[in-house]
């Protein structure tokens, strides 16, 4: 039995990077001939993975259900039989075959195409369930590659604020899919300070914690420091994250961070920056517990300082239209 499983486990590691469908709880209870409720209850349990539509509906991957099956002992002649259909029926290329590269997303969402790119963005992140990654090695070279079109006049800006909007609902969905941390879990805030208005940074660093079990607190893009450090004193942090990828009057920016950062000292909080913005020259005048230019960089800090934690990286920027950074 145990090479059996070894053997179903390897061979759909392999296959995810063929296709990785997401199945419906009611599909999936069909091909493992259980109910549709001992589904839903995995899946709420953790058991299963999965993630959640816009309208709270279980999306469960292929290759999970297919290594959850193996694993629980379950028939797996049906799923390998489906797996085999869908490579073969449904494979094009970007969209189903092979792994899911930053190019396959980035001619998506020049294209506008926000069915494919979101089920790129699923897909990538249903094989590895690893948020660092999605934010380091998918997300912010597709974004990157948009600003550069950008900058060409090659893009307009409508498509670049249209591919924002898509990855976005993709990392939204991803959220809300995450089951909530347990009561007592150390508590992450985080934001943008005002005039900065990128929001896929805060949502990536949001989605990192989440994975190490953190409280993670997303305030969003353009909020003042001051405000920040109401909100520190409130919520008693143990993690701050400050994402700066845009800053209008740097002089401003340092007076401000030095009372922000001397009123979160007081509570004990940690605090991380990271973003484009950040130069050398303004590192240099800047007091943080990290700094950080990749999300890999924000999860190994988080989990060092929280022994209940497992890991997720640092923040990304967006330094000009599409790029991302903490």
């Amino acid at each position: 039995m145990k090479s059996f499983k070894t053997f179903i486990r390897n061979r759909a590691t392999r296959l995810v990077q063929v296709v990785d469908t997401l199945l419906k709880t009611r599909q999936l209870a069909g091909l493992l001939n259980v109910s549709v409720s001992t589904i839903k209850r995995w899946v709420d349990l953790g058991e299963l993975p999965a993630t959640r539509t816009v309208g709270g509906h279980r999306l469960v991957p292929l290759s999970g259900a297919l290594r959850f099956a193996a694993e629980r002992g379950l028939p797996t002649d049906r799923l390998e039989r489906f797996l085999a259909d869908s490579a073969s029926a449904t494979a094009t290329p970007g969209e189903g075959a092979g792994p899911v590269t930053w190019e396959d997303l980035a001619t998506a969402l020049k294209r506008g195409r926000s069915a494919a790119a979101r089920n790129l963005i699923l897909r990538a992140y249903a094989s590895s369930h690893d948020a660092a990654a999605l934010a380091d090695d998918l997300i912010r070279p597709s974004m990157e590659s948009i600003g550069h079109d950008w900058e060409r006049r090659s893009l307009d800006i409508y498509q670049e604020h249209r591919a924002s909007r898509i990855v976005e609902g993709a990392l939204m969905e991803l959220l809300r899919s995450r089951t909530p941390p347990p009561v007592g879990s150390p508590v992450a805030i985080g934001a943008s300070p005002q005039g900065d208005l990128y929001t896929l940074p805060g949502l990536l660093a949001e989605l990192t914690l989440r994975e190490l079990g953190w409280d993670a607190v997303n305030l969003g893009p353009n909020l003042p420091m001051a405000s920040l450090a109401r909100a520190i004193r409130v919520q008693q942090p143990k993690l701050v994250w400050l994402s700066v990828c845009h800053l209008g009057d740097e002089s401003l920016f340092i007076q401000e961070y030095k009372s922000f950062y001397a009123s979160a000292s007081r509570t004990g909080a940690a605090v991380v920056l990271g973003g484009s913005a950040l130069t050398p020259a303004l590192r240099a005048s800047l007091v943080a517990a990290s700094f950080g230019d990749r999300m890999a960089h924000l999860r190994e800090f988080a989990r060092r300082i929280s022994p209940t934690d497992a890991g997720s990286p640092d923040t990304s920027s967006m330094e000009r239209p599409g790029t991302i950074e903490p």
